[in-house]
């Protein structure tokens, strides 16, 4: 078994019958102690989402020949993510008002595809919107605002994760007509929402 981060061999003093989990957790906290974080694991030539390493997290280490962990600083990973969320929400912004007119005129072989591939373009999007609120409440992703500003942390929209159940239990019901209301008069304020906050969060940063 080889670690490697940024290019460089990396030994850990961990017991026999570590599990990749517990691996990842060691490097993680070597990674922090300089002031840095994991943006990329590649474990046997494969890269490795957070999906794939919660199920890895139990399977023995021993069983890998080597990982390639790759580290930035909270701040570049900071400006990635919103970079990324912000685009995101604009890309899934447009496929909304496509499906919509799509449903609204009645062509549903037109809307299913790319319905589909927005609903798997929500998921993600919820997911990063999350976890970036979440890692700026933990301090893992610290604002820059000077001393005495009057900027405040904007709040993030709400009920995110309610509206993305009751889309998809509407549509299992192919009730398609309030499938398009929901996208329409909640989907797509709430993304707006969404990417209204991080942008003001760029533009926090960048004061």
């Amino acid at each position: 078994m080889r670690l490697r981060i940024d290019g460089c061999d990396v030994s850990l003093d961990l017991p026999a019958g570590s599990t990749f989990g517990a691996v990842l957790a060691e490097a993680g906290r070597k990674v922090a102690s300089e002031g840095r974080v994991v943006s990329r694991i590649v474990a046997d030539g494969r890269e490795i989402s957070t999906r794939f390493e919660r199920e890895m997290a139990d399977r023995p280490f021993a069983g890998i020949a080597g990982i390639e962990i790759s580290t930035t600083t909270p701040d570049a990973l900071f400006r990635e993510a919103l970079d990324g969320a912000v685009d995101l929400s604009l890309a899934i912004r447009r496929d909304v008002v496509t499906i919509l007119s799509s449903l609204r005129a009645g062509d549903l072989a037109a809307a299913g595809p790319r319905y589909a591939t927005c609903i798997e373009s929500l998921g993600t999007f919820f997911q990063l919107a999350g976890a970036v609120f979440n890692a700026i409440g933990a301090g893992v992703f610290p604002l820059a605002v000077r001393p005495g500003s009057a900027v405040e942390l904007p709040s993030p929209p709400i009920a995110t994760a309610g509206i993305l159940q009751r889309l998809l239990r509407t549509q299992k019901g192919n009730d398609w007509n309030a499938v398009a209301d929901i996208l329409e008069r909640e989907i797509l304020p709430n993304i707006d929402g969404w990417s209204a906050f991080f942008k003001a969060l760029s533009e926090i940063g960048a004061e």
